[in-house]
Order: C-alpha cells, then sequence, then structure tokens
C-alpha cells in the first residue's frame, strides 16, 4: 500500500521555507480509516505564517501535519516527543521546511483553513527572532476577558472562546462562548443569547428539562431494567445541568448530569437560535 505517495498527491511538490507562530503544541494524533492507508497522523496550528521565498506574512490560521512512520511513532512512549516525532512550543517562531496542500473546494463542515496546511518536511530552525511575528505573538499571548453582570469570561485562542462561570438558579455551571470570529477577541453575538436566556432563566431551565424528560424517559426507564420507576417529572427534577456552549451563530448546547439514570453518561440538548430544544441524547 503506498500510503506516503498518496499523502503527498494532496499537496503541491515545490519545498520551501517559512516561519510559523505556533498556537499550541500539538496535543494528540488522529486516524482516519479511508485514508493514508489508516496512519496516524499530527498537525499543529499556527496564527500566521512569512513565506520565506517572498518575505510575505500572511496573518491567517493554518497548520502543518506529517505522517507518524510505523519505525517512528511509538504510540505508548511516557515521551511525548517521542509519539508525536516534532515537538512545537506554544507562542513558538519556527523555521521549517513545508509544502502547501492543492486547494479543494471546501464542504460545509470544513473550515477555511483547511486550505492553508501544509505539509511538515522538517523543523529547521526553533526560537527565530523576527519582528512581524513577536508583534503578534505578543497580542495574542495578552489576556483578554470579559466582564459584566454575569460574571468573567476568559479568552481560549485555542478553541476560540470565552470561558466564564455563572449562576444558574443558584447552581454554578461554565459557560463557553464562541468568538465571532476564528482567532477573534469578542463575542458579542454569543453573550447576547446568554443574556436573552439569563433574563428569563427559570422558564428557560423548566423548558428544557421537560423537553429532555420527553425524549429521555422511557430510555432511563430501559436502563434501569425494572429496578426504579422514573417518571416524566422526576426524570426533570433530577438531572443537574453543568455547562452551556454557545455558538456565534445562536444555537447552543446544554450538557446536564444524569444522576445515574444513565449509569453516569452525559446528557446533552441541542437548542436552535430561537431558543426551542430540536434534540437530546446521553452521550459517552
Amino acid at each position: 500500500m503506498l500510503v506516503q505517495p498518496d499523502f503527498e498527491k494532496e499537496f503541491e511538490t515545490e519545498e520551501y521555507e517559512m516561519l510559523i507562530l505556533v498556537q499550541a503544541p500539538c496535543k494528540g494524533v488522529s486516524r482516519m480509516k479511508d485514508m493514508w492507508g489508516g496512519m496516524w497522523s499530527a498537525s499543529v496550528d499556527f496564527f500566521a505564517s512569512i513565506d520565506l521565498r517572498t518575505g510575505q506574512l500572511f496573518h491567517e490560521k493554518g497548520y502543518v501535519l506529517w505522517l507518524l512512520k510505523d519505525d517512528k511513532y511509538k504510540r505508548w512512549s511516557w515521551d511525548k516527543h517521542k509519539r508525536w516525532v516534532y515537538a512545537f512550543k506554544k507562542f513558538g517562531i519556527y523555521r521549517v521546511t513545508v509544502r502547501k496542500c492543492i486547494p479543494q473546494k471546501l464542504q460545509p463542515h470544513q473550515p477555511q483553513y483547511w486550505n492553508n496546511r501544509y505539509m511538515l518536511i522538517n523543523i529547521l530552525e526553533k526560537n527565530v527572532s523576527n519582528e512581524k511575528l513577536e508583534a503578534l505573538k505578543e497580542h495574542y499571548a495578552k489576556p483578554i476577558s470579559i466582564e459584566n453582570e454575569l460574571g468573567s469570561f476568559i479568552l481560549n485562542r485555542e478553541f476560540s472562546e470565552f470561558r466564564g462561570i455563572i449562576n444558574w438558579n443558584g447552581a454554578e455551571i461554565i459557560a463557553d462562548l464562541e468568538t465571532d470570529a476564528e482567532n477573534g477577541d469578542t463575542a458579542e453575538q454569543a453573550m447576547k443569547v446568554l443574556k436573552r436566556i439569563a433574563d428569563n432563566l427559570v422558564d428557560n431551565d423548566t423548558k428544557y428539562r421537560e423537553f429532555a424528560a420527553q425524549e429521555l424517559t422511557v430510555s432511563a426507564n430501559e436502563w434501569m431494567n425494572g429496578t426504579e420507576e422514573i417518571t416524566q417529572e422526576t426524570f426533570a427534577k433530577r438531572i443537574e445541568i453543568y455547562m452551556i456552549e454557545i455558538s456565534s451563530d445562536g444555537s447552543f448546547t446544554l450538557s446536564y448530569s444524569d444522576d445515574d439514570m444513565f449509569y453516569d453518561h452525559v446528557i446533552r440538548i441541542e437548542v436552535e437560535s430561537n431558543g426551542e430544544p430540536t434534540f437530546a441524547a446521553i452521550c459517552g
């Protein structure tokens, strides 16, 4: 099976050098059975890059990726650098040899930066000094927060979201707000939704609990296998919310603990931007 050639076909043939400002270190690997012979691959995102052929700065998200060859990939090694071959540090500036991807028509689920990916050939230099990238590094390293009556929300650039702790009918829960744009510094759209929910919190909380009960009480009784009877009313009372995740388009997801009705699974409710729940399920 010609795995490496198949992988390389996705990239242009020219190899060249560029500088990258790394967003975060490699934290894991992935494998797709239908791609590259099922081999493992690793990747690292970057905030910006400089094409050293021209010196041009590209302030846009991208990533470099590489295959993990069987003779080098020590999957169970305690040393993650041995597992992943290349080591990158957060906010590090690296000089690398790459091959750019051949642009493709993006599918609806694919982000724009899919066409800004590169096959990593080698790391040539670490801790590179570059005035333009150093300025961007200073910008991205600066803490950013949102402070209002609901609480304090800290920007996590790696996931393009603000995270905070809010009061939900007396319980403290996590609130994740997607930024208005990829790598953005604001979450105005998501915050509008959170404030709208908070303005009528008691009724909203009741609505979402009752929806989960309508959708999942029958399944809960099947999981109980006759050991106890669960009604929709008791189901709605037993689940406990611990997280809300709001997207920039106004839709959001609520996560609840199941009080062992599903043996410690998570109950997730998907809600449209108009506030109406559309789907509830248990997740591992």
